[in-house]
């Protein structure tokens, strides 16, 4: 599944754009869901069309600009039939970050241990009150957004940012399974068994 799975580097602050494709084959494309399309929208569609990926969903892991700028041209164009006659990808966001969705009005409000496609959902505050982490138990894979990097971790000082909230969320995900392959929302990927021992402070 890892092998599988793409990712677009945008913007000025570098934000790992993941496409990320779903089991279910179909003969328009093939189901994936975008996750955090910070910018450069043009790229990302592009690529899509290269892969002839479709997007089901559109999720974002918090909603700093780095991470949902491109959103509203992706609607755009599935309205201006770029994707075909592909039905409006659904976009999902946690409700305590909905509020930097500017123009666009969320279809999912991400929740503690939701269960969406291959995904569940962990609400893991710090970076903003609204961060979450997408786990896929079956692929191993988690995706951390800003909350875990490869030997870092996002940053608090901003609005909505809290140090101690971030250190507890950090600590939960480096109780996971060791194997989890992580995909950030900056830099290369990483293991949780990595991370473990970049911080052994903040493992259990």
């Amino acid at each position: 599944m890892i092998n599988k799975i793409d990712c677009i580097v945008v913007g000025l602050i570098q934000t790992n754009c993941w496409l990320y494709p779903l089991e279910a084959e179909e003969s328009e494309g093939q189901p994936c869901i975008v996750i955090d399309p910070g910018d450069e929208p043009g790229r990302i569609i592009a690529r899509l069309k290269e892969l002839n990926w479709v997007p089901r969903y559109i999720f974002a892991t918090h909603g700093h600009y780095d991470h949902v700028t491109a959103l509203p041209d992706l609607l755009d164009a599935f309205k201006k039939g770029t994707f075909g006659p592909a039905p409006l990808p659904q976009v999902g966001i946690h409700s305590g970050d909905v509020h930097h969705l500017k123009k666009t009005k969320p279809d999912i409000l991400f929740e503690e241990a939701d269960l969406i496609g291959p995904f569940r959902v962990l609400h893991i505050p710090g970076h903003t009150q609204g961060c979450v982490a997408f786990l896929d138990e079956k692929a191993s894979v988690l995706l951390t957004g800003d909350t875990l990097f490869r030997n870092g971790w996002g940053r608090t000082d901003l609005p909505g940012g809290n140090e101690e909230q971030i250190y507890q969320s950090l600590r939960r995900l480096l109780s996971l399974r060791e194997d989890l392959i992580v995909l950030p929302g900056h830099g290369p990927t990483t293991t949780i068994e990595e991370e473990i021992l970049n911080y052994p402070r903040l493992a259990p």
